[in-house]
């Protein structure tokens, strides 16, 4: 049931179905997972095909997961959107190391522990805000908890969708203040460069306040490429916008990332 909500590929389902644990392992795995999930990933990392492993623990995590949903009053539909990531990382597995698998296993660890939720088009994770901040003559003070908003790939960023999204949000947190956050590429300013001015991502933009820029980060290229290359001349061209991205990373424009917040 779970393999089906989180729609994994049936193959991947299937071998996690076929793979033998014994509860009594299971359960060792689990408490060391709660208990130091840092040791934890270390200690799996060290055995043979360590990304099938964390497939299988990562969906039993997951089914466990489920009772702390019902104890919370979360609805199942929130429950299965959540854990879906799981079957995002295991296509990027797939593509990037040939085996259904997940070497995202420290992202996936919030969804586990309940600090991630997945409403509608994208996801929301409660933490303490990094530094003070003054926006639009408002003061965010260090440590104030805010929802750090993910976008998830798949379908479009429609702007219908993210409103929807901030709308249940805004449900889903009601003893959290209603700050939005998000440090992503797809709010660096300069994408006015290389996008339409009628495109999903700058639509996104415009409802943050951008606050800082990261020229460093190679997220754009990881996610537009699914890759990153020393030399752009080498990135394939298959989109239109791998196009725009390949043409003004050639001619020597960074691609960063931005920081930006919603009050």
């Amino acid at each position: 049931m779970f393999c089906e909500g989180i729609k994994l590929e049936p193959a991947a389902a299937q071998q996690v179905y076929a793979y033998h644990m014994e509860d009594e392992t299971y359960e060792a795995h689990k408490q060391h997972f709660y208990v130091d999930y840092g040791s934890f990933f270390e200690s799996v990392k060290q055995t043979v095909s360590y990304r099938k492993l964390l497939l299988y623990l990562l969906v039993r995590f997951g089914v466990d997961a489920y009772a702390e949903y019902r104890i919370r009053g979360i609805s199942d539909e929130v429950y299965y959107d959540t854990f879906s990531d799981i079957h995002i990382w295991c296509t990027v597995c797939v593509r990037e190391y040939g085996e259904y698998g997940i070497e995202e296993y420290n992202w996936l660890q919030e969804h586990v522990q309940l600090r991630l939720f997945r409403l509608g088009r994208l996801q929301f994770q409660p933490i303490a805000f990094d530094r003070e901040l003054v926006v639009n003559g408002r003061k965010i003070v260090k440590n104030q908890i805010v929802c750090n908003v993910h976008i998830p790939s798949g379908e479009p960023l429609t702007p219908q969708g993210v409103e929807k999204s901030l709308e249940l949000a805004r449900a889903f947190f009601r003893g959290v203040t209603p700050v939005y956050v998000c440090h992503s590429w797809l709010l660096y300013p300069k994408l006015t460069e290389v996008l339409s001015a009628t495109s999903n991502i700058l639509q996104f933009q415009t409802l943050f306040n951008i606050y800082d820029v990261d020229l460093e980060s190679k997220e754009a290229e990881q996610r537009i490429f699914n890759k990153v290359n020393a030399n752009p001349s080498e990135y394939d061209e298959l989109t239109s916008l791998q196009r725009s991205a390949k043409a003004y990373l050639v001619a020597g424009h960074p691609l960063g990332s931005g920081f930006g917040i919603i009050l």
